[in-house]
């Protein structure tokens, strides 16, 4: 069988300074909002060359923060593609927004 991805070799190379990392975080305690987050906030900050960076637990919560931000709220619609993922539309109706679900329409000409 030929894997498709092969994420224990690839990480391997890595696995001592993910394990330092990670015993790091959890002998602090702090696995949430610690100090080892505001220091991947600032590093991940830098190596994007953006100002600031805020760490989320999973796509729907970066989403939500994304609408947010931008200003949208109750009343405004937001159009996503019909076949989006769910967290698009929960993110959307999470900011008091209204989803309006498009079908793709390719032209080819």
């Amino acid at each position: 069988m030929i894997k498709f991805l092969d994420l224990h070799k690839i990480n391997e190379r890595f696995r001592s300074e993910i394990d330092s990392k990670l015993k790091e975080v959890l002998d602090s305690g702090w696995y949430l909002l610690g100090e080892q987050n505001k220091v991947f906030e600032s590093n991940f900050a830098k190596y994007c060359g953006t100002k600031h960076c805020i760490g989320c637990a999973n796509g729907l919560e970066a989403l939500t923060l994304i609408i947010r931000a931008y200003g949208f709220g109750t009343g405004d619609e937001i159009i996503v593609p019909a076949n989006t993922y769910i967290a698009s539309i929960l993110s959307i109706t999470e900011n008091g927004c209204t989803p309006v679900l498009v079908e793709p329409d390719i032209i080819f000409k």
